[in-house]
């Protein structure tokens, strides 16, 4: 069983969808009725939630006039939260055990920052079957909601754009063979 399937058969299943999009929207005010549209939760279910998720320091209530909108708090018990729940390390892994049965792949490496919904990755060989590649790069966008968008690239093409520092950015090895 996957981490984060384990994590959906142990939790509140409706808690973890209102976490799930204010990760996801991380800098977005929202409505009660907002939250409870795009998450998929009832709206009673929804203010029981946020006001819970607001008592524990996850969310902040923000008071305009008449009105309230929540926001996801900046610190330390939401910072663990994101890491025990990130979907995007799960569906990059995901992406590396696919990618593994593709030929005359050399390595993947992930290149620049990450962010909660997208990761760019240069893979690195001869003769890769770019059209296995790209219906992958589509199953994730679709299936998780994360865009990984990929170039390949042999051996020598990276070494020579990264002496002329076109990948001088952060970058993380993913998978070498």
């Amino acid at each position: 069983m996957e981490n984060a399937q384990l994590l959906q058969e142990l939790f509140d299943s409706k808690i973890l969808a209102i976490l799930k999009l204010f990760f996801k929207h991380a800098d977005r005010q929202f409505y009660l009725l907002e939250i409870s549209k795009e998450s998929g939760v009832s709206s009673a279910t929804t203010f029981r939630i946020v006001n819970k998720l607001a008592q524990f320091g996850v969310v902040d209530q923000i008071k305009v006039a008449k009105f309230k909108l929540y926001k996801l708090s900046q610190n330390d018990n939401v910072e663990f939260l994101q890491n025990f729940i990130r979907e995007d390390i799960q569906v990059m892994k995901m992406f590396i055990n696919n990618i593994k049965s593709i030929e005359n792949i050399e390595a993947v490496i992930l290149h620049g920052k990450e962010t909660p919904n997208r990761a760019n990755v240069l893979i690195i060989g001869n003769n890769i079957d770019s059209g296995k590649i790209k219906s992958l790069c589509l199953f994730t966008r679709e299936k998780y909601d994360f865009t990984i968008s990929s170039l390949t690239l042999t051996r020598e093409q990276y070494e020579q754009m990264s002496q002329m520092g076109l990948y001088s950015g952060q970058k993380k090895i993913l998978l070498k063979k």
